[in-house]
């Protein structure tokens, strides 16, 4: 580990602008040192935490062994009744090989999975023969995570929110939603909406063995197993490199809860330590490196998070108009941020109301109206028809009298961005794509 320089994390996170922070929460012994929020994001947010998901689909998996519902060596083609001409090496996979994702796929599955219909998605699945033997190399597959829920689901009568809420969630003081596919089952792979508490609070159990207060949730032996390495790993960045145990990533001391743009909780059992983060970005190597460094001060600073950046505003232009689509300009991206696909968004307008500016959107077919007052994070409704979004509003315009618009989905670690001009232009980008798409009724937890 390397030791700390002289400046705090948050001096050394303010000279990396493209890391976006958003919560962080330190657990030493189980009590917390430090609790910080970049507005607009409050104490009680339930922003998606996309694969960390998938830890919270393995504790139930690993809640339904204990209970006896079935076993890690069972095969998957018996627990959820396939066809008995499935393919030989489909049906060597057993939970173990789901949990740990070692099935023999040298490809997510995900997408061939998902392109039929939602009911045939677990037949889709166990059509895919695995290239290589079951069991002898890692590779991320959604698709297995998926499978995870699915034998929950099967063999419990209930999906994975309604199982885990009485036996882990609650006891935790967990609140929690969760994004459910087209019949309604949560995904299992992504969809978890939860606070950065929640996330603390699952790496805590998990760093404590299953036991919360003296009170023994998960089975005696299952975290043991679940965290610990069961496979190599070959990914380009380091610290995807160093294994994966059962729907967590091994560490440099520990194991993680990861999910896209930097939702994590780091479990750190030696260190008696628990670091959980929800943020923006694609280059969450650099930040981890941050954390590592700084990892012997956390807790002994009085400094805060900086908010998500806000347009500074000239007070130049007073409307500004646009009819028609707005187009998506991939200049408005980040560098080494992905480029997703435009929000529906077939006109947009805003003018200053005294000190204030109002937007205008036809949203998703919806007219809806917002307000900001420049230089602050305004929180309010984004009303599409009987859905309410919420969502944080900044603005400003530039020199050239240009008007900048953040909007920031609460629920989500996603920022909208617009770009309004005096002569009637205007485009779009996101901060960090959505990768459940850009549906904007889709950005909340629910």
């Amino acid at each position: 580990m390397d030791e700390p320089n002289g400046r705090d994390l948050f001096e050394a996170l303010g000279e990396h602008p493209e890391l976006e922070l958003h919560a962080l929460l330190v657990l030493r012994h189980g009590v917390t040192v430090l609790e910080r929020y970049a507005e607009p994001y409050r104490p009680g947010d339930r922003p998606l935490v996309y694969s960390a998901s998938k830890t919270f689909s393995a504790t139930a998996v690993g809640l339904a062994i204990g209970e006896g519902r079935f076993a890690l060596d069972d095969r998957i083609v018996d627990l959820l009744d396939a066809a008995p001409d499935v393919d030989d090496r489909v049906a060597q996979i057993t939970v173990h090989h789901l949990l740990s994702m070692s099935t023999g796929h040298t490809e997510d599955t995900i997408d061939a999975m998902t392109a039929g219909p939602p009911e045939g998605w677990v037949e889709a699945f166990l059509a895919i023969r695995p290239p290589q033997p079951v069991g002898s190399c890692h590779v991320y597959n959604n698709g297995a995570s998926f499978l995870l829920g699915e034998l929950v689901r099967r063999h419990t009568g209930a999906d994975l929110l309604d199982y885990l809420r009485p036996r882990v969630l609650e006891p935790l003081g967990i609140e929690a939603t969760w994004d459910t596919d087209p019949v309604g089952r949560c995904l299992g792979w992504t969809g978890l909406h939860v606070d950065v508490r929640g996330l603390a609070a699952l790496g805590e159990l998990l760093r404590c063995d299953g036991v919360w207060q003296g009170r023994r949730l998960l089975p005696e032996g299952w975290v043991a197993r679940a965290t610990a390495k069961q496979i190599a790993t070959l990914e380009p960045s380091p610290e995807w490199n160093l294994g994966y145990g059962y729907q967590v990533w091994m560490g440099r001391d520990g194991f993680r809860l990861d999910g896209a743009y930097g939702q994590f909780a780091f479990v750190l059992p030696g260190r008696d330590l628990v670091v959980a983060v929800q943020s923006a970005q694609s280059c969450t190597q650099v930040l981890i490196d941050l954390l590592w460094e700084h990892l012997p001060t956390l807790g002994d600073t009085g400094s805060g998070l900086s908010a998500v950046p806000i347009p500074a505003d000239s007070g130049l232009g007073t409307t500004w108009v646009h009819a028609g689509a707005v187009a998506l300009d991939a200049t408005m991206v980040d560098d080494g941020e992905e480029v997703g696909p435009p929000a529906d968004l077939a006109g947009v307008g805003a003018f200053r109301t005294g000190d204030g500016i109002t937007l205008d959107l036809v949203a998703e077919g919806h007219e809806v109206r917002l307000a900001v007052t420049p230089g602050q994070w305004r929180r309010q409704s984004l009303r599409l028809g009987g859905i309410e979004v919420p969502v944080a509003l900044a603005a400003g315009a530039d020199e050239a009298g240009t008007l900048h618009v953040r909007l920031v989905f609460t629920d989500t670690p996603h920022t909208l961005r617009l770009r309004l001009g005096a002569d009637g232009s205007a485009a779009q980008a996101w901060k960090v794509n959505p990768l459940q798409g850009p549906s904007l009724a889709a950005m909340r937890a629910h």
